[in-house]
């Protein structure tokens, strides 16, 4: 039987749907919310499916992403866990934030 992995999300995730949200319109804001949840579904299931982001000149990190509509979702896998850390925009240079140079 395959691992299913636990799903963490950290609290900015909340400040960043609400973000997203103010662009949407609630029956967008299902869609998009239903989407998500199929593909954490799978990412419960296969957790390294997703590929792995890339700091400066390809130096790999242990951070994956997943491309949802124009964003982008970064997560982190750490045993039988995977936490969900970000939403972002595609437009946003995540790799240049605080944030997660921080967490390099």
């Amino acid at each position: 039987m395959e691992q299913i992995y636990k799903l963490k999300m950290l609290k900015d995730i909340v400040y960043d749907f609400d973000k997203i949200k103010e662009y949407m319109s609630e029956n967008l804001q299902k869609q998009f919310i239903k989407e998500l949840n199929t593909k954490f579904k799978i990412l419960r299931q296969m957790p390294k499916l997703y590929q792995r982001s890339y700091y400066e000149k390809k130096t790999h990190t242990d951070y994956r992403r997943i491309v949802h509509r124009k964003y982008i979702i970064i997560y982190k896998i750490h045993k039988n866990q995977i936490t969900i850390l970000r939403i972002v925009s595609e437009k946003e240079n995540y790799l240049k934030s605080r944030f997660f140079k921080s967490s390099l």
